[in-house]
């Protein structure tokens, strides 16, 4: 037998005993190694040394749930009377509330009263206005006539240049005069005074506008209305144009 040969199979002897040592010693034990992970039940071949010993029955754990969580809901504050809460803080706002509402109702009052003197103001200043164009209309509606133009009783005359007296009371129109009697008001009350009205006088004669003017010291509405009637009822003669004037009632106590 050749020497190479010889070599040759005392290697692959070797070679087979070293692989056979490592499958008895290392691969077989780690492949019937029990897995610790596995539940079940050991059972003992016996009380001798080999057999294992002894090994209690592994007993599942039971699963414990957890309770369901609940929701916690936070209460809402309920609205505290602040007249009966002992809460410093509570009472320090209500007392500031009420200085709030007290002073926003003295400003209201100071609103009305302003507002207040100002109409008083307007209507003052309206009056002065249409007694000084009262008082021009009859500087000039007198500037040209050549007589007095009154006369007593309830007899009517007058001028082209337009004033005049009837049953009392007077009247002025510029470049007008009568045309039958000056209307005299119907009322009812007992009331004494002069109201004063403004009138306006188309071409034809007819009064197209009345209203109260100055000077007038009587308040009551049912004598001012009659007066104003009495006034859109006058007919005076026709002229150029439209012609303004005024008509005075005197009232007396009956």
């Amino acid at each position: 037998m050749k020497k190479s040969t010889k070599y040759g199979l005392i290697s692959s002897v070797l070679s087979c005993i070293i692989l056979f040592l490592i499958l008895l010693f290392v691969v077989i034990p780690m492949t019937n190694a029990p897995d610790e992970n596995e539940e079940g039940i050991m059972v003992s071949f016996g009380d001798a040394p080999d057999g294992g010993g002894k090994m209690q029955e592994e007993v599942a754990q039971p699963q414990v749930s957890k309770p369901a969580s609940v929701p916690v809901t936070t209460p809402k504050p309920t609205k505290q009377d602040y007249m009966t809460s002992t809460d410093p803080n509570a009472l320090a706002i209500a007392e500031q509330k009420k200085k709030e509402k007290k002073e926003k109702d003295a400003l209201e009052k100071q609103r009305i009263e302003e507002a207040r003197k100002a109409a008083e103001e307007k209507r003052k200043q309206q009056e002065a206005i249409d007694k000084a164009n009262a008082l021009m209309g009859s500087m000039g509606n007198n500037s040209g006539s050549t007589g007095s133009g009154t006369t007593s009783g309830n007899t009517n005359q007058g001028n082209p240049l337009g004033s005049g007296t009837s049953g009392g009371n007077s009247w002025s129109l510029n470049g007008r005069s009568l045309s039958g009697k000056l209307v005299q008001p119907s009322y009812d009350n007992d009331v004494e005074g002069r109201i004063t009205v403004n009138i306006r006088v188309d071409v034809n004669g007819n009064v197209t506008s009345a209203s109260i003017g100055s000077p007038t010291n009587i308040s009551d509405t049912q004598t001012r209305n009659a007066a104003l009637s009495a006034a859109r009822s006058t007919r005076f003669t026709s002229g150029k144009g439209d012609a303004s004037g005024s008509i005075t009632y005197n009232f007396k106590l009956r």
